[in-house]
């Protein structure tokens, strides 16, 4: 488990697992830029080493970008122009897509962006757990990912939000963490999840010990997916 604390702004808990799986195709970045605390998962839409690749160089890309600009929209547009080009240099057959969920983080301020099925919630003070994205689609079926983007509407999708005292703990992952779920939950992983984030992820739960539970929670899951969490407990001064 890796972590990285920002003095007030928040505590940041993260790693993935390859699970069952050949290869990590899940990639968890973490930067403190120069206007914001910067949280990318990405999570390669297949088991080979390009899937892992776009997911690497997303993850990273997004990251420095939100972290430097403070807009997990422009870090996704920045990854998307380097996949781009990655891509069309590739052997055909070897081109790598993936989802991602972008977070910059700011005393106060939450700029959350988001492509493909990449979850994300919060945690707030009085315990209630709170979907911040939408239930997306997966990268293999409509065009949502870091390459490809819906046709007549917008992309990527984004919510900013104020950080209100109310604001607790939030909780980034690909996929793998909600593959548990019984396949009528699949279809809003968002949402189905909420009560085993309740009782998980409750605020007099260590962020360590949440990030872990999670993982440990991923590998019950159907086809044990590659799986990446980050909790992120932010600062209460």
């Amino acid at each position: 488990m890796q972590q990285m604390y920002v003095p007030g702004i928040a505590r940041v808990f993260f790693d993935s697992i390859q699970n069952g799986r050949i290869h990590q195709a899940d990639y968890v970045a973490v930067l403190n830029g120069s206007w914001a605390l910067a949280v990318a998962v990405c999570d390669g839409a297949g088991d080979d080493p390009d899937a892992a690749d776009a997911s690497q160089i997303s993850a990273q890309i997004a990251a420095a970008v939100a972290g430097s600009t403070n807009s997990s929209l422009e870090g996704l547009h920045a990854a998307r122009t380097y996949l781009q080009r990655r891509n069309e240099e590739a052997p055909p057959g070897q081109e790598g897509i993936t989802t991602a969920v972008v977070a910059a983080i700011t005393p106060g301020g939450l700029d959350l962006a988001w492509v493909g099925d990449s979850p994300a919630w919060a945690v707030m003070r009085n315990g209630t757990v709170v979907p911040l994205t939408t239930p997306s689609c997966h990268p293999c079926g409509t065009p949502c990912n870091v390459e490809e983007r819906h046709e007549g509407t917008t992309w990527p999708h984004r919510r900013p939000f104020t950080l209100t005292d109310d604001y607790a703990r939030i909780v980034l992952a690909s996929d793998g963490l909600t593959a548990h779920l019984p396949l009528s939950g699949r279809a809003d992983h968002v949402n189905a999840m909420v009560d085993d984030l309740a009782r998980l992820a409750a605020l007099d739960l260590d962020g360590e010990y949440v990030a872990a539970s999670l993982l440990n929670l991923a590998r019950s899951g159907r086809g044990r997916d590659n799986t990446t969490v980050a909790v992120i407990d932010l600062s209460d001064s």
